[in-house]
């Protein structure tokens, strides 16, 4: 019953299988390359390696069958264009160096080290120099060259208000899909609609099927012709795992009914699991992998509860149901956050996009082929209806609290919430009661919940590279705060350097810290000054979160960057606090300490933020240079005596931190907030050596990734990331 027809044996043989995979996944990442000598030779790249800008970035594989991720920057125009004609369909000599990856800035940002490992790549290669390519003619690769044959013709056919959307569900190429997009379809749980899946294929093989038929071809060398076709269709839709799921259950069941023979749905989908993990052992990392094999998973076991059903409408809702219940534990994995209304909008979108959107654009991939003209007379209805649809969508994503945000589970937690959902199952199914719900509900709610328990006080300095950006969470979460977001200084260059998605520390680096600890929403937003390297990231950070209030430094309004921020902060309260501004939150008192004036002139009107908590003391000094701190020490130097923490100002820039401001305030430890190998040579030596003479102790960004201050009961304790 607990696991329907499948027998103990069955599952203690697919848990040792997958043991055993770990095994070949060790065995296959061996190789005899010594990664401190640079390479010279031979070099393929794999599919799915792009080309954004000026650098040419991917997965690629040696001579001896190793595996890297390549990189290589290009240093013109016609480089690029002739880069994106040879990449996909040649083997390049190349010369370059092995280098290790840079470690994450902090435990929910992006692992390049972990990356690599799950697939099956043992390092990165910096390309310095390529000296030819040779043509490599395989089926593969000429595969390859119909998939890029058919997004030029979708790019160059199709309107360009529809070109990304087709791209992305007839070959699984989302590469030109609008960020703002992306974020619409994940807040409303649909962003596996534009991931070609078992839906894709069915509709595919289907519509297929359906016009061999009609042109009277037998109905079993249609089979056939599916069962070389399918597989065919996979590599060019991108091979990603839920594509070659579906191909691979699909396959099976035509050939048992070419065939004569019946499976249970059951044992098709656990022989495809199998069958890719070894193929390919890493796939198991993949999320499409997890997420497909999981949903399916899901559905397959619950065909009993669901043939109870006589509804078609009560079908389709209990399905969506299913699969996002079944995944919920792994979205917040991997994602932190689940949308809450994917149980409901899914209902509507997945029949729209099965019987409209996405035959649409089959049809309309096939007129453009054969009559173009035919196709402009479909456009010229079908492109105003999908706006429309667009806008519904982008309504429907404005909708307040929709994203369930209760940060990212641990493994033991992990554990529980699957045994929960497994628990509801077993439940259900011998007769659903709407109280099961609470199997489900409890578990959820007591881990978000764990945060609001804590009575720790917490402030995070958050490793953004050149700049500064700093967290701070009050006991029971009573408040969160962030004291700026980083940023990036962007400089005019090449038009063919451009990316279409250039690295942005606020949505980054910012948001997945916050996301990851479980953080939906900010209390105050801190700017302390208008510079890039602190105020570049706020704008995705005010699309990503609500926020509460917005404190900018007097006279800062009318700068460039603020000015261009306010359309995004306008639902903020903004507030322009100057010195002796405060308030407080239980027991933890907050003090602006500067500016005095509502004249902004640069780096020394920057917010000062002084933080207390008991016998706790944390100073925010923005970029305060020495002029700044002089000016601090006759008011505020007996409050500011023995200071706990010191935000150490404008970087460790040799203009700030003065021996007279340092003796005053003798932090027991002082933060430099800087980036790894800086052009601006941060922290200034001196600077360094006038804390080590003074024996204050340091801790840097640079060197030590995002670093945790915990605050609880007379004890302060930090946590760093390397």
């Amino acid at each position: 019953m607990y696991w329907k027809k499948e027998s103990l044996s069955l599952v203690i043989s697919i848990l040792l299988f997958a043991c055993a995979v770990y095994l070949v996944q060790d065995f296959r990442s061996q190789d005899s390359f010594d990664y401190s000598r640079p390479y010279s030779g031979k070099l393929e790249f794999q599919a799915g390696a792009v080309i954004d800008g000026d650098s040419l970035r991917g997965f690629a594989v040696l001579s001896g069958e190793t595996v890297v991720y390549a990189r290589y920057r290009m240093s013109s125009e016609e480089e690029k264009l002739q880069m994106e004609s040879l990449m996909d369909g040649s083997v390049f000599q190349v010369s370059g160096v092995f280098e290790a990856p840079s470690p994450p800035s902090h435990r929910f940002s992006f692992n390049m080290a972990d990356y690599l490992q799950h697939n099956g790549a043992v390092s990165l290669l910096t390309i310095q120099s390529i000296e030819r390519a040779e043509a490599n003619e395989t089926w593969h690769n000429r595969l390859l060259d119909r998939r890029d044959a058919l997004k030029h013709h979708i790019r160059e056919h199709f309107p360009e208000s529809l070109a990304a959307e087709a791209e992305a569900l007839l070959i699984g190429e989302r590469e030109n899909m609008d960020p703002e997009d992306q974020r619409v379809y994940q807040t409303l749980g649909i962003s596996h609609l534009f991931a070609i899946s078992g839906l894709h294929v069915g509709i595919a093989s289907g519509l297929m099927y359906g016009i061999l038929v009609r042109l009277h071809v037998r109905k079993e060398t249609a089979i056939i012709v599916l069962l070389i076709v399918l597989p065919l269709y996979a590599v060019i839709a991108g091979g990603a795992p839920s594509v070659w799921r579906a191909v691979s259950m699909v396959t099976v069941v035509l050939a048992g009914k070419l065939f004569g023979f019946r499976l249970p749905i059951a044992s098709v989908m656990l022989t495809s699991i199998i069958v890719f993990i070894l193929w390919n052992p890493y796939a198991m990392y993949k999320i499409g992998f997890q997420l497909s094999y999981g949903a399916t998973f899901g559905i397959i076991y619950s065909l009993k509860f669901l043939s109870r059903i006589q509804s078609t409408v009560k079908v389709g809702f209990v399905i969506t149901f299913i699969s996002q219940t079944t995944l919920y534990p792994l979205l917040l994995f991997h994602f932190y956050e689940l949308s809450l209304s994917a149980f409901v909008v899914n209902s509507l979108f997945v029949p729209l996009f099965t019987f409209l959107i996405l035959p649409a654009n089959f049809l309309l991939l096939f007129l453009t082929a054969v009559c173009q003209p035919v196709a402009n007379f479909v456009f010229y209805f079908y492109e105003p209806l999908r706006g429309l649809i667009g806008q519904f969508m982008i309504w429907l994503a404005e909708l307040p609290y929709q994203l369930w945000n209760p940060g990212k589970p641990g493994g033991v937690i992990v554990l529980i919430l699957i045994a929960s959902v497994y628990l509801f199952y077993c439940t259900a199914e011998r007769k659903f009661r709407w109280r099961q719900l609470l199997i489900l509900l409890v578990p959820a709610l007591l881990f978000t919940a764990l945060p609001y328990l804590d009575p720790r006080l917490k402030v995070t300095f958050l490793d953004v590279g050149q700049g500064d950006s700093a967290l701070i969470e009050l006991p029971h979460r009573k408040g969160v705060y962030l004291i700026d977001s980083g940023g990036l200084l962007r400089f005019d260059t090449e038009d063919f350097k451009e990316r279409k998605r250039p690295f942005e520390i606020g949505r980054q680096v910012v948001a997945p810290y916050l996301k990851g600890n479980g953080i939906s929403s900010i209390d105050t937003f801190i700017i302390s000054h208008p510079d890039a390297d602190h105020a570049e990231g706020a704008e995705e950070i005010f699309r990503l979160f609500p926020i509460g209030e917005l404190h900018l430094t007097p006279g800062s309004a009318s700068n460039a960057l603020m000015v261009e921020l306010a359309p995004d902060a306008a639902e903020a309260r903004v507030v322009f606090p100057g010195g002796g501004s405060n308030w407080a939150v239980g027991e933890t008192q907050f003090t602006y300490l500067s500016p005095m004036d509502a004249e902004y002139e640069g780096n020394n009107d920057s917010l000062v933020l002084l933080m207390k908590a008991g016998d706790y003391s944390v100073l925010f000094t923005g970029d305060l240079e020495a002029e700044g701190e002089r000016d601090l020490l006759a008011p505020y130097g007996d409050e500011l005596a023995g200071l706990t923490v010191l935000k150490v100002g404008h970087h460790g820039s040799k203009t700030s931190s003065s021996e007279e401001f340092l003796a005053a305030l003798k932090p027991a430890l002082s933060i430099f907030s800087t980036g790894v190998d800086n052009r601006y040579g941060h922290p200034s030596p001196e600077v360094v050596e006038r804390f080590n003479e003074m024996e204050l102790d340091t801790l840097n960004t640079a060197e030590n990734g995002s670093i945790r201050l915990l605050f609880d009961k007379g004890e302060l304790k930090f946590e760093t990331m390397r």
